[in-house]
């Protein structure tokens, strides 16, 4: 018998139909490549969750960790104050007294860094706040911290709050000081 054609449709010949299993082997490796990837992603994704998860509890558990210290840290400064406080309760208040419960509060500061303001090098506006001032003179040059009003206190190199001073100027030049003649 002969092959008929119809105008329009399709023959299926030899060689096209060679090809389809060829396509369908690659759309087929595809579809794996696709499963593949998408199962890759679903992992890294759960990993990722994982992870995220894992940074979260330990941030919390830093958190609380920090909590912890820093209440214990106040627990202790606390108490040491505490005892101080109950000295100048309990004793006949003296200026001795009053010495000795000073100190050791400052004993309870230094031993967890809170330090008083220096002031031997003159002022600094970094760490004092001048309250006050007074006319420089040749026992104390322009700048030098003549009065503390007020220590100030630092953790380390941070500042708690300046001390208040008074601090020597250099001394007012009036007109006539200066030769001028007022009008």
């Amino acid at each position: 018998m002969s092959e008929t054609t119809t105008p329009g449709v399709a023959s299926t010949a030899p060689g096209v139909a060679s090809t389809a299993p060829g396509v369908a082997e690659a759309v087929d490796g595809l579809r794996e490549e696709v499963a593949q990837l998408r199962d890759l992603f679903v992992r890294r994704l759960a990993e990722d969750r994982a992870r995220a998860s894992l940074y979260a509890t330990v941030q919390d558990q830093l958190r609380e960790s920090q909590e912890l210290l820093r209440s214990r840290a106040l627990e202790s400064l606390v108490l040491e104050l505490l005892l101080a406080i109950d000295r100048l309760r309990d004793e006949p208040v003296s200026e001795a007294l009053v010495d000795s419960a000073v100190d050791e509060v400052l004993e309870a500061f230094a031993r967890r860094q809170v330090l008083p303001v220096e002031h031997d090098g003159g002022f600094d506006a970094r760490f004092h706040e001048a309250v006050a001032t007074v006319p420089a003179d040749e026992r104390t040059p322009v700048g030098s911290v003549v009065v503390v009003h007020r220590d100030g206190y630092r953790i380390g190199d941070r500042l708690l709050r300046p001390s208040r001073v008074t601090i020597a100027v250099a001394p007012r030049t009036t007109a006539a000081d200066d030769g001028a003649v007022g009008v």
